[in-house]
């Protein structure tokens, strides 16, 4: 038995690995065949974004249905490859799936590029942070249009720990503010204002200082059908970009107006 064991060990230190012969040819032709295909589906994939993007461009109502488009490419890719004689033979289960994956995402790449600045703007403007100035002669107060967590809504809410109680007098001592950030991923066009509904009279907002985000309207408390004593101070803001989209904010609730 001692011998036996010492047999088998010499014979284990005896083996020696031999690592299989390369075939330097073999493999150079892969890697060229696999640059082919990546190639092929990346310059594919370009091609069915572009076309994906242009029909958004023609109407925004085939932005959602590019996608269709894209999938229409991952069924035609074994049609197109044939076209282009180029020999799939070797395409394995795992070649598709990689292959897939290239030009799913090349597309959507593409795609997503087409429909967002500069291309295309689909985004409608944001309105946000809306705040009114009061000056009332003596103070200036603000009211920020926010949502209350402990009353489950939106409503105005005095800013700085103010104890002011939030009214506004139609006097001409009085000097009111609106204020609000309108923001856009292209260029705005326009940022307008209407007083107590939106069929009244829009008036122009102005950017706020050097804050560009920030825009403007001021008047004074004895306007005319700006403030209606015992009505509220309503306010729609309208906000439009260069692609035509636009969005029109007004408050859910109104600041009081007395005499």
């Amino acid at each position: 038995m001692a011998k036996k064991r010492k047999k088998d060990k010499k014979e284990e230190e005896e083996y020696e690995f031999t690592p299989p012969e390369f075939d330097e040819q073999e493999f150079l032709q892969k890697e060229i065949k696999d640059t082919k295909t990546a190639i092929l589906t990346i310059g594919y994939a370009i091609v069915f974004g572009i076309i994906a993007g242009g029909l958004a461009a023609i109407d925004k109502a085939l932005v959602a249905p590019g996608i269709l488009i894209g999938l229409a490419g991952i069924v035609s890719l074994r049609y197109f490859y044939k076209l282009m004689n180029f020999d799939i033979s070797h395409f394995t289960r795992r070649s598709w799936v990689g292959t897939i994956g290239s030009f799913f995402m090349t597309f959507l790449a593409i795609w997503v590029l087409m429909i967002n600045v500069p291309f295309m703007d689909l985004a409608t403007p944001s309105v946000d942070k809306v705040v009114v100035w009061v000056d009332d002669g003596s103070a200036l107060h603000g009211l920020e249009y926010k949502f209350v967590q402990t009353r489950g809504v939106y409503d105005w809410v005095v800013m700085n720990n103010d104890t002011w109680t939030p009214v506004i007098h139609a006097t001409s001592t009085t000097t009111v503010n609106i204020t609000a950030r309108v923001a856009d991923n292209g260029h705005l066009s326009l940022v307008e204002v209407a007083i107590g509904s939106q069929t009244s009279s829009f008036w122009p907002m102005t950017a706020q200082g050097t804050l560009k985000a920030r825009y403007q309207y001021q008047f004074a408390g004895n306007t005319p059908d700006h403030l209606v004593v015992g009505q509220g101070l309503l306010f729609y803001i309208h906000a439009q970009d260069r692609a035509g989209n636009s969005i029109t904010f007004y408050p859910l609730t109104t600041i009081p107006v007395v005499a």
